[in-house]
């Protein structure tokens, strides 16, 4: 019996354990620049930064179950990211001369 149990909790540690239990996790947004201070390696790395955190949101929506109120505020989240990355390219822009 007591093999039996050990075997079991072993097995529940390796599930709970694995990685893909862990990547389910909501991705933080990443920080913005300034448009009127930033300079282009900002501007680039800004970018990046916000496509990688739609490919983990996409990800995290699709990993995790939630219900409709959280998917609708995930996705907000999202969008409200994108809109304000986008006036930050065009003050950028704007700024220099283009």
């Amino acid at each position: 019996m007591n093999k039996t149990t050990t075997a079991i909790a072993f097995s529940a540690f390796i599930l709970i354990s694995e990685p893909g239990w862990s990547a389910c996790s909501e991705p933080s947004q990443p920080q913005l620049p300034n448009p009127e201070t930033a300079v282009t390696p900002e501007m680039v790395k800004a970018k990046k930064d916000v496509k990688q955190y739609m490919a983990d949101v996409d990800h995290y929506l699709n990993c995790k179950r939630l219900n409709t109120r959280q998917h609708n505020a995930m996705v907000d989240k999202m969008q409200s990211l994108a809109n304000n990355f986008n006036q930050i390219i065009r003050e950028y822009k704007q700024r220099q001369g283009s």
